[in-house]
């Protein structure tokens, strides 16, 4: 019991510090570059996220409900290796294809390089949660925000350039893998990587290919909007990345309460004990729903006054647009959830087409309204997409868990 407090208290620190950090750095670029950087630092920023879900390939959350050993720890990182290495060459080719100036194409794959570490040093958390060590993930999470928080004012104010300050992050997250992550791990697990390693993560990729599409799809499906803002009103892009700070709150929140509870979860389901199982949901939706709520309310009410006060720019011309966005960002919170447990359940199909089928909805809508409303069109497609996706989603979890339930008292009969 006060290991699993142990875990939650320091998971959430470095949850919060770690999706905190994007936010809080463009408050420090926006009041010492300008908000022509800021939009620059968003846009490749989230770009590099969508990367980051490549190299993500299968995703901590199926690798510690693996509660049957099918793989080992060496074979799930040997998969993120494998999948960064994929991301390194798609997004070179990305920037290109994209006509990205020198500057924009210098800084986005700083950025996507960032991340290709975080991923890899994310299998390497999935190592230290499977053996009750979360909170070691927790502590190097927190290292890396606060010394990357640092290093990256103390660059930016010396040069004015976000990409030095882009540099200075990827080195604090080199230091803390090779000084901290690497030697924690091998203290909890003996991880050697070998060829089988290879020839098991080949299994891997496979058999989670369909993970691996859900995750990009809702990571893609998050930036679709972004883009063609980008593309269309490059001018506003930076007070959209200011007013996307409420999703990655609501994303910061899911972590907090879904992710120490994977494992449990995991186990719960294996044992088939589904009472427990759907209270823990249960839980997390109410506590998410209430949240939501008093986000929307306070967004409306005090949001612009809160983001013009801590930006020190002037957004009054967008709060409904802030409130739009912040409701969009209410619904992909439980978009989030249902993906997770959808994966937890190993039930795939339902949602990568739901996703699929979303995300070419969001192109064509962001293609109409985009251009047309700017702004308001971008927050527009976010908020229908986002709702179109969690009640779908919704469905496919509750008929995936009533066949479980029916799969499992089928089996009791027969015994």
């Amino acid at each position: 019991m006060q290991a699993q407090k142990k875990d939650y208290i320091w998971n959430s620190i470095g949850s919060f510090l770690q999706s905190a950090i994007s936010p809080i750095l463009l408050i420090v670029i926006t009041r010492l570059n300008g908000v022509g950087d800021s939009g620059l630092f968003s846009f490749a920023m989230s770009l590099s996220v969508v990367f980051w879900a490549i190299s993500l390939w299968g995703g901590r959350t199926y690798q510690v409900s693996d509660v049957k050993k099918e793989f080992s720890s060496g074979d799930y990182i040997v998969v993120r290796f494998i999948s960064s290495l994929i991301v390194a060459v798609f997004s070179i080719s990305f920037c290109v294809l994209s006509g990205y100036d020198l500057i924009k194409t210098e800084l986005i794959m700083v950025l996507v390089s960032f991340k290709i570490l975080e991923s890899i040093a994310d299998s390497m958390y999935g190592v230290l949660q499977i053996h009750n060590r979360l909170y070691i993930a927790g502590i190097s999470l927190t290292m890396k925000s606060v010394f990357s928080f640092m290093l990256f004012t103390l660059v930016d104010i010396l040069t004015k350039n976000i990409i030095y300050g882009a540099l200075s992050i990827f080195i604090v997250n080199i230091a803390v893998v090779i000084f901290y992550d690497i030697p924690w791990m091998k203290h909890v697990e003996s991880v050697g990587l070998t060829k089988k390693n290879i020839m098991q993560a080949g299994k891997i990729m496979k058999k989670t290919a369909e993970v691996f599409v859900v995750v990009f799809l809702t990571m893609f499906s998050l930036n679709i909007p972004r883009y063609f803002l980008d593309k269309y009103h490059y001018d506003q892009i930076g007070y959209f990345g200011i007013m996307a700070m409420p999703i990655t709150l609501l994303t910061l929140f899911i972590s907090f309460v879904l992710q120490p509870n994977v494992v449990n979860l995991s186990e719960l389901l294996k044992k088939k004990k589904i009472k427990e199982f759907t209270k823990i949901v249960s839980k997390i939706d109410f506590i998410t729903f209430t949240l939501g709520i008093l986000f929307i309310v306070s967004s409306y009410l005090i949001g612009v006054w809160a983001l013009n006060t801590v930006f020190g720019i002037d957004i009054n011309n967008f709060r409904i647009d802030l409130t739009i966005m912040v409701i969009g960002a209410v619904a992909n919170a439980f978009v989030s959830i249902y993906v997770n447990l959808l994966i937890i359940l190993r039930r795939f199909k339902g949602q990568f087409y739901t996703l699929l089928v979303t995300n070419i909805l969001a192109v064509i809508l962001s293609v109409y309204l985009i251009d047309r409303l700017a702004m308001l069109g971008s927050v527009l497609v976010f908020m229908i997409i986002s709702f179109l996706q969690a009640i779908i989603l919704l469905f496919i979890y509750k008929r995936s868990l009533k066949n479980v339930i029916m799969l499992s008292e089928d089996k009791v009969r027969y015994e």
